[in-house]
């Protein structure tokens, strides 16, 4: 349960952020410095339904526009009121700026510092400020009274007995009543309808002002992948950019995927045995990894001096090439396993001890050559 720790909030996972005004953690929406109940808007916010509890149709439509199960939302919505509870206090929630409430996960990646893809329905919504402001019951009102007017008017018209003077007489007064006793029902309709079309044009605009947030955190989430930045990126960051630019999260996870691969610097090992064979090996340098092993045929004849000059050519690339992994802050038990196939593990050792930026491995030459490591 997200709770304040001094000017940061602290999330069910123990991590401490730095809180944005209108954003919502684990459920509870944070302003002013307060949080609120779980799947509450706060009631010191500026937000449409400040106090009021976020609709479940609401918090399905967020659900769908993040890729999740419908009842995902409203169901992490309860889970957390129940935490609260169990905790002895109020049901509170947090989410990204603009996100659901009660998205599963909100908040975790909030370090990236994106907003929540913005959704609307504006029919929906017409319907919902329509029915808030009274309006449907006063046009009722008005209905019956047009109707009764009308019976009125007809009995007066289909009435034998009256003189033309008296009967136009009878409408013109009936007229004037009618309009007397339906003004204040006409004027507040007018009046309660420029109301709904004023509050449907703030939504709109709020909708144009999200709208161009998400296109700020998708140029944003472009340039972090280009940096590399999310190459490290865990469920939580994925979760957070897929409700923050509305892109699915398989979506996101391909395209983290394809520039780590992008990004991956290697290097060439080569060994020839003694018949002159000579196999070329791709590692990942930065971690040591073999990427792709294949044998490039014989070289020059084993009775002549070539495959000995080849070698010692090799030789000398492998010992390279292992310091600069060594130098990227490769463990010593990643070094063996990618280099122990073309190099002697005492010349590994060696060369480990001399270039690691972690200083002298914490291993005896005897434990590496047991298998024995200690990290």
């Amino acid at each position: 349960m997200a709770e304040i720790i001094g000017n940061q909030i602290k999330l069910n996972n123990g991590k401490l952020i730095t809180p944005q005004q209108g954003g919502w953690y684990d459920a509870r929406q944070y302003w002013g410095g307060t949080l609120s109940e779980a799947g509450v808007i706060n009631s010191q916010s500026n937000q449409q339904g400040a106090g009021q509890a976020v609709s479940p149709e609401v918090n399905r439509q967020t659900s769908v526009a993040a890729g999740l199960a419908p009842d995902a939302n409203q169901q992490y919505i309860e889970q957390q009121k129940q935490v609260a509870a169990a905790a002895g206090q109020p049901a509170v929630s947090t989410a990204i700026p603009g996100a659901g409430a009660g998205t599963p996960g909100a908040g975790a990646g909030a370090g990236i510092g994106m907003t929540a893809a913005p959704t609307i329905n504006l029919p929906d919504l017409y319907k919902t400020l329509y029915a808030s402001a009274g309006i449907s019951d006063l046009e009722t009102k008005l209905s019956d009274q047009d109707k009764a007017f009308a019976d009125a008017q007809s009995k007066i018209n289909d009435n034998p007995f009256l003189s033309e003077a008296t009967r136009v007489g009878r409408v013109a007064k009936l007229q004037t009543d009618y309009n007397n006793n339906t003004a204040n029902l006409r004027n507040q309709i007018a009046t309660k309808k420029a109301d709904v079309e004023t509050q449907l044009n703030l939504e709109t605009k709020q909708f144009d002002i999200n709208s161009q947030a998400a296109r700020d955190a998708l140029s944003q989430f472009n340039t972090l992948l280009g940096m590399g930045a999310l190459d490290g990126a865990s469920g939580d960051d994925i979760a957070m950019i897929t409700r923050t630019t509305g892109l699915s999260s398989a979506a996101i996870q391909s395209a983290i995927n394809a520039n780590r691969a992008k990004n991956v610097q290697t290097q060439v090992i080569t060994s020839t045995a003694d018949d002159g064979t000579v196999t070329a090996t791709v590692i990942n340098s930065d971690t040591g990894a073999i990427i792709k092993s294949t044998s490039l045929g014989k070289v020059g004849n084993a009775q002549n001096g070539s495959v000995t000059q080849i070698k010692a050519q090799e030789e000398e690339q492998n010992r390279q090439n292992l310091i600069t992994s060594v130098k990227n802050y490769n463990n010593l038990r990643d070094i063996v396993s990618s280099f122990q196939g073309v190099m002697s593990i005492d010349e590994i050792y060696r060369l480990y001890n001399l270039n690691s930026p972690f200083g002298k491995a914490k291993e005896t030459l005897e434990q590496v050559q047991e298998g024995k490591f200690k990290t």
